[in-house]
């Protein structure tokens, strides 16, 4: 990205491509997912707000 803040998602992606322990593993998947699952709900959401307002 550049010049941009990554965003936090893509840290902790950065983060368990390199991670060792299974178990930090699933909790910084767990973390991806669910960030990555916001995101799309707001993306969504914003969506609509435009078609609505078109």
């Amino acid at each position: 990205m550049q010049g941009e803040v990554k965003e936090h998602w893509q840290r902790l992606c950065e983060q368990a491509a390199i991670e060792q322990d299974p178990d930090v593993l699933l909790q910084l998947i767990d973390e991806i997912n669910r960030l990555l699952e916001e995101k799309e709900e707001r993306l969504l959401r914003q969506r609509a707000e435009r078609q609505g307002a078109g």
